[in-house]
């Protein structure tokens, strides 16, 4: 990010909370997406080759994109929550 003079860039210490907070949602996020995707592969190769997969593989791995998704739901909605509760203080 640029000062508003747009003179010098502005380095972040590497204890910026903002930025590691950042980091961790949008890895949380991406991660969330990569157990989705992973479970609907293997859903996939249990319907077009069934021997190539195994029926456990494929529940634990849609378990663990269910749960994923639901935290990441919970986490979204906790967010909104504080957001509008700091709105309504002003």
């Amino acid at each position: 990010p640029l000062h508003y003079s747009g003179d010098a860039p502005v380095r972040r210490a590497s204890d910026d909370v903002s930025g590691s907070f950042a980091d961790m949602l949008n890895g949380a996020l991406a991660k969330t997406n990569d157990l989705q995707v992973d479970a609907e592969g293997l859903m996939r190769r249990m319907v077009t080759e069934p021997e190539s997969v195994d029926i456990h593989q494929v529940m634990v791995a849609t378990q663990k994109a269910e749960i994923a998704l639901g935290l990441t739901k919970a986490v979204r909605d906790g967010a909104l929550n504080a957001y509008r509760e700091l709105m309504n203080l002003r």
